[in-house]
């Protein structure tokens, strides 16, 4: 299977908010994949298979199966770090000198 071969395959971007093709995915962060590129081509080609066959294994744990968290867990933890600063009664953006 040739390095480039699926470069010219495209799907929506969640990130970008367009169409975009697999070429660029596979080399945008300083030429190694979008840590979303598995979830974003999933259904055009075998994506996983390609990333562990073209990456070392360190480098596919690095950049797929150890991500941060999501938008649900991150949107969690503000809102209850909004509720804490209320409780104690801070202002909303830290600043408790008024």
């Amino acid at each position: 299977m040739p390095y480039r071969a699926f470069d010219q395959v495209e799907a929506r971007c969640p990130r970008m908010g367009h169409q975009i093709n697999f070429g660029y995915c596979r080399a945008m962060d300083q030429g190694l994949p979008c840590s979303k590129a598995i979830d974003c081509f999933y259904y055009s080609f075998p994506v996983e298979a390609y990333f562990r066959r073209v990456l070392k294994e360190e480098t596919f744990a690095r950049i797929f199966l150890s991500q941060g968290p999501g938008r649900y867990e991150s949107f969690l933890k503000t809102l209850s770090e909004a509720k804490d600063r209320v409780k104690d009664g801070g202002a909303p953006d830290g600043d408790d000198d008024q």
